[in-house]
């Protein structure tokens, strides 16, 4: 992943942080405190598997053909361990996208519907709060520089199309 830089990675970090603890340092637990000020001339490798550092935090994204996309950073957020920092790769690995990955789908429990779970309304409630700290993580990413999916989404609607839209009237 040579789009990946200890820059990029901290700077991506502290930012996730920020919001995901609004507390301050103090409100983030120690192993994932690591991640917040991550020094310019640190070896990104550091935090990085098999690194001490990233045992527990840091694992690999791997695509449905076993090969290297990108790392999950599990940073979790004050109202849920769960919420992981995604940078996967992109332009043949010159360059990297990070994304928040919510990872809060609703469980299945058999034959009931889901809105007859004792837990929906909790359960939909944690999704709202964590897709509105997707939004604000993402949306101070992109102010900063840094490449998300609706970044280049929007790049791809910007630019002019080889052929025709959908819905674009023929010439």
């Amino acid at each position: 992943m040579n789009g990946l830089t200890t820059a990029l990675l901290s700077r991506a970090c502290h930012t996730f942080l920020t919001f995901a603890y609004p507390g301050g340092e103090r409100t983030i637990p120690e192993k994932r405190r690591a991640y917040l000020h991550i020094p310019a001339d640190a070896d990104i490798a550091s935090y990085l598997p098999p690194a001490d550092a990233a045992r527990g935090i840091c694992q690999a994204i791997k695509g449905d053909d076993g090969t290297f996309r990108g790392y999950a950073f599990r940073l979790g957020s004050v109202g849920f361990p769960h919420l992981k920092l995604q940078v996967t790769d992109y332009k043949d690995g010159t360059a990297s996208v990070f994304a928040v990955d919510t990872h809060d789908a609703f469980p299945r429990t058999g034959n009931v519907p889901q809105s007859e779970h004792p837990d929906f309304e909790a359960w939909t409630a944690l999704q709202k709060a964590n897709r509105l700290l997707k939004e604000q993580i993402e949306g101070a990413w992109e102010e900063e520089g840094l490449w998300t999916f609706n970044r280049l989404l929007r790049q791809d609607l910007d630019e002019p199309a080889p052929f025709p839209r959908l819905g674009d009237k023929a010439m």
